[in-house]
């Protein structure tokens, strides 16, 4: 309690003294959009309990320890919360990570969720398709699109138009219908119970080489919801990180963005030297006895030069999504940064892709920082302002 305090407060200093265009923000222990509110614009809410009542035309971004959702919402909404509850009126779409999530209402579009428990309740129904990533998945609503995703627990109670999934546990209740195929990839054979409806093809596909362990099975849930709020609080101290240093050094960071965009393949050509280079550097610098203090300062910038790539990366994925939509004036860097980290976020998530943009992202963004710092240094030196 006391750390997500902190982060609140700190959170809550940060935009108060920063410059957010387009955009409304709200922060406190307790933060509410009222029943009878309207919020004309996108919204950005930072608190220990959030809950939305009101409505809001544009998107919302909620980041809290309890999340509820139950007003109509003219955008998407962009959740990361300890329990979360999803119970709007209308949402278009719905990007959640948490602890626990709960959906009671309609989804228009897409939903992609990842937590310790996922559960979709009776009258919840997901318009196209649900991604599911967590420990425990219930499914006792409708899907219309397809259900996929990767998960421990699988119960499926409801309706799906096809079902991707793979689970160490599967379970097709009587009520269970998948109009489409059941494609299942798990180590033990699924339960299903008379009454369950395939109409499409049934195909289960169990590894040969390894059968899932028992003790495995049962604590995949636990180490599951570890595993998603560990990167939760990797994820607030990042988004922290963000806003501290775009408030603090926005025309810096507006440098470094531009160095990316115009100078794309010099950016990764120097972060795949400078990810191989500076370790040898450093090395030889440590094996040598004068050189350690080097090493030391080497070794303190080669980790903030690799934290801080993926951050500069997220702000140029989140400027180039929000151009798809607004053509038009300028982009907030507070917007960028959440749309771009909420999307890697996710990504983080996706078996083999996951992998590939943590390498992309390191090497772009470590290249983006030393080739647009090197070219500050250059001109200030051209200035002869040092």
């Amino acid at each position: 309690m006391k750390c997500s305090g902190i982060v609140t407060r700190v959170l809550c200093v940060v935009l108060f003294t920063a410059p957010v265009y387009a955009l409304t923000s709200r922060t406190g222990d307790a933060v509410k959009v009222a029943f009878d509110e309207v919020v004309d614009d996108d919204v950005i809410l930072l608190g220990q309990s959030i809950n939305v009542e009101g409505k809001v035309m544009g998107d919302v971004y909620a980041f809290g320890q309890t999340v509820r959702i139950s007003g109509d919402i003219g955008g998407s909404v962009f959740m990361v919360g300890a329990n979360i509850t999803i119970d709007a009126r209308t949402v278009e779409t719905v990007w959640a990570a948490g602890g626990s999530i709960e959906i009671l209402s309609s989804i228009q579009r897409n939903a992609v969720l990842a937590g310790g428990k996922v559960s979709l309740r009776e009258n919840a129904r997901i318009g196209k398709d649900l991604g599911a990533y967590t420990g425990d998945l219930s499914v006792e609503g409708r899907v219309d699109g397809t259900l996929r995703g990767r998960v421990g627990k699988f119960t499926l109670s409801g309706t799906s138009g096809r079902v991707k999934i793979k689970a160490e546990q599967a379970r097709l209740t009587s009520s269970a219908q998948i109009l489409g195929d059941f494609i299942l990839s798990s180590a033990k054979e699924p339960s299903i119970e008379e009454g369950a409806l395939i109409a499409g093809e049934q195909r289960i596909e169990i590894p040969k080489a390894e059968d899932a362990e028992p003790i495995f099975a049962a604590l995949a849930p636990m180490i599951a919801f570890l595993f998603v709020m560990i990167k939760i609080v990797i994820f607030i101290a990042k988004v922290i990180v963000g806003v501290l240093l775009i408030a603090l050094f926005q025309r810096y960071v507006r440098r470094i963005m531009d160095t990316l965009i115009a100078n794309t393949w010099k950016s990764l050509g120097w972060g795949f030297l400078g990810v191989i280079v500076i370790p040898v550097a450093i090395v030889i610098l440590f094996a040598i006895l004068i050189g350690y203090p080097l090493g030391v300062l080497g070794a303190y910038i080669y980790t903030i030069l690799w934290y801080l790539s993926s951050i500069f990366v997220s702000l140029v994925i989140g400027e180039k999504v929000i151009q798809l939509f607004k053509k038009e004036g300028e982009v907030s860097l507070y917007v960028s940064f959440i749309v771009g980290i909420l999307i890697l976020f996710v990504v983080g998530f996706i078996p083999i892709l996951n992998f590939l943009v943590r390498i992309f992202t390191l090497l772009f963004g470590f290249g983006a920082i030393v080739v647009g710092t090197w070219y500050l240094i250059k001109e200030m030196r051209d200035k002869q302002l040092i």
